[in-house]
């Protein structure tokens, strides 16, 4: 599995005072908790996190130092961003071990080109990814789909995914992840309804002033004897 490294520090201060002057200086307050160890409060350059966020994906591992001699091997867990700056605020690390088991959702990657497409059916991309449990240190960047085979009205469920034995999928087998199908008949159905609907109205309409001509008539006729 994939590793990348950020530097961090020890955080002395608590509180936002602390928080606020840490961010004034390029910093982002973070901690590092779990495996039912002490909370570490740390702090981290900013540049340098937002870099990670945008070319690491979100299950990949990290090798965290520490001030000059420690390190722990994390996962990001949680970013905060101000709502209005839209800057991180803070950053939650999770400790993990190679060897332990977990549950993450897996991005789905479709490739190649359905020949169903071609045919003029519409692509379903309906899942687009898949919850895995397995060991942190095999989890994988994405699950690839080939879908070159896919025909009109042909589609591929959870169930036809097969993973390394040491892994399982936590989804619903029969649960739909991308499909082929031809334009629903149905809804040109109610198209043709809706217009005929719309025309319709647009008869009633323009009875409807000689309907009321006609009933005032009456009225002015009874009203007379």
């Amino acid at each position: 599995m994939e590793q990348a490294k950020l530097e961090s520090e020890l955080r002395e201060g608590r509180g936002k005072g602390a928080a606020r002057t840490a961010r004034r200086a390029g910093l982002i307050p973070a901690i590092i908790y779990g495996h039912k160890l002490a909370p570490m409060a740390i702090q981290l350059p900013e540049r340098n996190l937002h870099r990670f966020m945008v070319s690491s994906g979100e299950n990949i591992l990290i090798n965290m130092g520490i001030g000059k001699d420690e390190s722990e091997t994390v996962m990001l867990k949680e970013i905060q961003i101000d709502p209005v700056s839209r800057q991180i605020v803070h950053a939650d690390f999770i400790r993990v071990s190679l060897e332990e088991r977990v549950a993450t959702h897996v991005p789905i990657i479709l490739i190649g080109s359905a020949p169903g497409i071609a045919e003029g059916g519409i692509q379903e991309f309906l899942l687009r990814e898949l919850e895995v449990e397995c060991q942190v240190g095999l989890i994988p960047e994405n699950i690839e789909i080939d879908i070159s085979s896919l025909e009109i009205g042909k589609q591929v469920r959870v169930g036809d995914i097969t993973l390394e034995e040491n892994m399982a999928i936590l989804d619903d087998p029969s649960t739909i992840i991308v499909a082929v199908a031809l334009p629903s008949i149905k809804e040109e159905e109610e198209e043709e309804e809706e217009e005929e609907g719309e025309e319709v109205e647009i008869e009633e309409e323009e009875m409807e002033p000689e309907v009321i001509g006609k009933k005032r008539t009456e009225e002015e006729e009874e009203a007379e004897e």
